[in-house]
């Protein structure tokens, strides 16, 4: 029979509310007695009863993670920052993998409260009204990740400053003597790819030159595919792809067809996933820290939650995390001799 909190005050001499006193860091228990419970506890294998303690403390100790692909290393390596902060914490994180399906998204959302989690993380693909209506008649904390909502909801956000992370990819390839920039781009409807192709056409009219487009869509297939309409379209001696799964696909297209990479085109990415590093690919891009927006978005999620259950102001809204271009081996200076 698995050892009980009872257990525990029967061989320790003790009461019961004092084990629990002590098991849950209640402030009038002392030092020496809340140490000699947890060591009572450890050397019996003693193991709370989550569904017990959350009925004394109303809590679930669950936190839902809704995102749009668990497959996407993007979202995998911040999720696993997520959990480094959650669960020294007491909060297991429950995965909501939506496959940006706008129906999925909803009905994790509801499913969360219906389970009384005790707080969201989430990344809608986009906000149509059934989702405001749903965000604003939810009483649990809720913090966006990668998005920043809209007007009608009050939510905080972690995210890049995707737009001025945009303008300084697109500079350094002026900068490098590009003057025929194309751009890859993610769909329309996604907010980070709004941001990432308006920085990219605002800098180039700042600079006097014009915008070379071509729907890029989100993955390695869709990056090849744009980048043979793209040079079917324009002359180009740079591209920079709103994402490093675009890059990737571009840098296999101009491969295969023998273009060489950079003396011919040169190629930034954005996002700085893991095979961006790859020895036989070296993509430069613009560097979104995961670990820190990890780490911040569950900071702020969890502080939150303390500060509601103990009725004190919430946390304030962070500033914006900046990119940092990374130079590898896709980008060179355009010399003369080849114009």
């Amino acid at each position: 029979m698995a050892p009980s909190i009872k257990t525990i005050a029967q061989s320790l001499g003790i009461s019961v509310s004092t084990v629990s006193r002590a098991l849950n860091n209640h402030p009038d228990i002392n030092i020496q007695t809340k140490e000699l419970v947890l060591a009572k506890a450890k050397e019996l294998n003693y193991t709370p009863n989550a569904f017990a303690r959350g009925l004394v403390h109303k809590k679930s100790y669950t936190v839902g993670l809704m995102i749009p692909d668990i497959t996407d290393p993007f979202f995998a390596d911040i999720a696993r920052e997520i959990e480094k902060v959650l669960f020294p914490a007491g909060y297991q994180v429950v995965y909501g993998s939506t496959a940006r399906d706008a129906e999925k998204e909803k009905e994790f959302i509801k499913n969360a409260v219906s389970r009384q989690f005790d707080g969201l993380i989430l990344t809608p693909d986009h906000f149509d009204e059934q989702l405001i209506k749903l965000l604003q008649t939810i009483k649990i904390p809720i913090v966006f990740l990668r998005r920043r909502g809209v007007p009608q909801l009050n939510i905080p956000y972690i995210d890049v400053d995707h737009y001025k992370a945009a303008c300084k990819a697109v500079q350094y390839l002026i900068e490098l003597g590009h003057k025929e920039i194309g751009f890859l781009s993610m769909p329309d409807i996604s907010f980070t790819g709004q941001m990432r192709k308006q920085g990219y056409v605002d800098t180039l009219a700042k600079n006097r030159l014009n915008p070379l487009f071509e729907e890029g869509g989100r993955t390695i297939e869709d990056g090849r595919e744009g980048m043979r309409q793209l040079l079917k379209k324009h002359e180009v001696t740079a591209v920079f792809a709103a994402n490093d799964l675009l890059g990737i696909g571009a840098l296999e297209y101009l491969t295969v067809h023998n273009i060489r990479i950079p003396k011919e085109i040169s190629v930034i990415g954005f996002d700085n996933i893991e095979i961006s590093a790859l020895h036989w690919i070296q993509l430069t891009t613009m560097d979104q820290p995961r670990k820190q927006m990890g780490q911040q978005v569950a900071n702020l999620l969890l502080q939150t939650i303390q500060a509601l259950d103990k009725n004190e102001s919430l946390p304030e809204q962070p500033a914006l995390i900046e990119a940092n271009l990374l130079k590898r081996q896709t980008c060179q200076k355009l010399l003369l001799e080849e114009l």
